[in-house]
């Protein structure tokens, strides 16, 4: 069922080049409760952040799509509640596409180093390399260390996406 929910997500997207949906991608979906109360979360996001009206187009064509497929109606029950959202502050980061749009903002990052030491890195997101043929990174400028007589790293660091282990923007206080 949570199959057939992202493929028909999929299709909308797909379907919405020239709409008000359009520049959304797709990001995850759940299903969850039972069949008395099913409740579907779909995130979305867009490359310079989602608006609010794109989630509304999507919502009404993911539930125009749900209720008009009798055996998908069938699989998820009448009586559902559907959300179509960002993923908020605090949310990881599941793409490499959604690092583009969090650029210069605040990031907590963990990664795991050559000798295969787990390493924390809070910092600002400087620069993104997403590509096929390479191994796509990020570069972070650690936020500085404010114990007195500390040297500050005052250039950034590489990190590849593959050794990310979790990623998470994050308020700056």
């Amino acid at each position: 069922m949570q199959e057939r929910v992202r493929n028909c997500v999929l299709q909308i997207i797909a379907d919405s080049v020239g709409t008000r949906g359009e520049g959304a991608y797709f990001i995850d979906a759940t299903v969850k409760g039972s069949l008395k109360s099913r409740k579907i979360e779909v995130l979305v996001d867009a490359d310079d952040g989602i608006r609010i009206h794109q989630c509304a187009y999507l919502s009404r064509r993911i539930r125009e799509r749900i209720e008009g497929d009798d055996e998908l109606l069938d699989l998820i029950g009448e009586n559902f509640d559907l959300v179509v959202s960002s993923p908020g502050l605090g949310e990881p980061i599941i793409l490499p596409r959604q690092y583009v749009r969090h650029v210069g903002k605040f990031m907590r990052v963990t990664f795991t180093d050559e000798k295969g030491e787990q390493i924390e890195l809070n910092g600002h997101l400087q620069d993104v390399s997403l590509s096929e043929d390479e191994r796509s990174w990020i570069v972070m400028m650690p936020e500085k260390n404010k114990k007195k007589g500390h040297q500050p790293i005052l250039e950034g660091i590489r990190v590849y996406l593959d050794q990310v282990t979790r990623a998470v923007p994050d308020a700056e206080i």
